[in-house]
């Protein structure tokens, strides 16, 4: 991909300012977070005198600071660009983030400049979790997929359930499997980035598709469950996303909303105290 078809410390910067701005909107607070964009992992370690590594992003809690690497999202930028696998339903196309499906609404700009900035906008909103609702990698990524999904007010299109219904069946690959050589595991322990996303297109599903009739307005309040995942444990998120993927894949049709919500209450009875 041409890097001439796009500013990417534009879209960084932006999509940092855009997540703010809703955030401070939905009243949720938000401050006291530096953004800082690096061309490379060299330059950064020259700046900073470190050999810390990492490869596209970082949240320095002490510093109250995100790091981007420039070098490492045009990587994940050009395997988008260059995915025979995405999916695209009407309207919606799909980037992968952590082997979930990420819906991308499709306009009027360049096919390759929308996915760059749609590969960026997750792993901006990922960092700013870390800074919203702590360390757990569980609790940022469910952050991230609820943040991405209402920000861009995805909820308003039908198509994008069929896209939810395959992240579900994904899940269930996930859930089921443990294989330690896939990168959506660690080790052999579940993968908190796959499935704190998981958690999040779940609750989602529920709640809109099933719930949320006029599709004009999200019927989530994302003030309220942002609140509340600052106080889930990473194992107890992980253990939760299993329970409610594997209703949801045993109803029939995903139409048994009711045992699905009753059940959704009951396990995860720290969201609604």
């Amino acid at each position: 991909m041409s890097e001439d078809k796009y500013d990417l410390d534009i879209f960084i910067r932006n999509n940092f300012h855009e997540t703010a701005d809703y955030l401070r909107k939905n009243k949720i607070q938000f401050g006291g977070l530096l953004l800082r964009i690096f061309e490379s992992l060299e330059e950064f370690q020259q700046i900073y005198k470190t050999n810390e590594e990492f490869k596209f992003a970082r949240y320095d809690s002490e510093k109250r600071e995100i790091r981007i690497i420039k070098n490492g999202l045009k990587e994940i930028i050009n395997e988008e660009v260059n995915n025979p696998n995405k999916i695209s339903i009407s309207n919606l196309f799909t980037i992968t983030q952590n082997g979930i499906l990420y819906p991308v609404y499709k306009n009027g700009d360049d096919i390759e400049k929308v996915i760059a900035k749609a590969s960026v906008e997750p792993i901006v909103i990922h960092e700013i979790g870390h800074h919203m609702v702590g360390d757990g990698e569980w609790n940022a990524s469910a952050f991230e997929f609820l943040v991405y999904f209402y920000k861009n007010e995805l909820y308003k299109y039908p198509e994008v359930y069929k896209i939810m219904e395959r992240n579900i069946k994904r899940c269930e690959e996930f859930i089921q499997k443990k294989d330690p050589s896939s990168p959506y595991s660690l080790g052999s322990r579940l993968s908190p980035y796959a499935l704190g996303s998981c958690f999040a297109n779940d609750l989602i599903y529920i709640y809109e598709n099933s719930s949320n009739k006029d599709k004009e307005s999200p019927k989530i309040n994302i003030k309220y469950i942002i609140e509340k995942l600052k106080l889930i444990s990473e194992d107890d998120g992980i253990n939760s996303t299993i329970v409610i993927n594997t209703l949801l894949k045993t109803s029939e049709g995903y139409t048994d909303i009711n045992r699905i919500i009753y059940t959704l209450i009951k396990t995860l009875m720290l969201l609604y105290q």
